[in-house]
C-alpha cells in the first residue's frame, strides 16, 4: 500500500490516534501494554484536547463515534 493510500484510509477511519487533538499518555500506555504477545494491537492511552476526556484507542481501527470531530494531525499546518 503507498503513502497516499495509508493517508486516505487514516483520514476515513477517524482514529483518535491520528487525531490532532489527541495528546498521547505515553506512561500509561507504557505501564498498560505489558503484554509481550502484542505487537501491533497496542491500545493507545491519552486525552481529547478538543472535549478534555481520557480515551483509549487501538491504531488503525475505523470508529464511528469520532466521524464528526476527527481532525487529522497531518492535515494541520503549524
Amino acid at each position: 500500500m503507498g503513502q497516499e493510500s495509508i493517508y486516505e484510509l487514516k483520514r476515513v477511519d477517524c482514529n483518535c490516534n491520528d487525531c490532532y487533538y489527541f495528546e498521547r499518555n505515553i506512561e500509561k500506555t507504557k505501564v498498560n501494554n505489558t503484554n509481550p504477545s502484542i505487537v501491533a494491537h497496542k491500545i493507545h492511552y491519552g486525552t481529547c484536547r478538543q472535549f478534555n476526556k481520557e480515551v483509549a484507542e487501538i491504531a488503525n481501527i475505523c470508529l464511528l463515534h469520532t466521524q464528526d470531530c476527527f481532525v487529522f494531525r497531518k492535515d494541520i499546518v503549524k
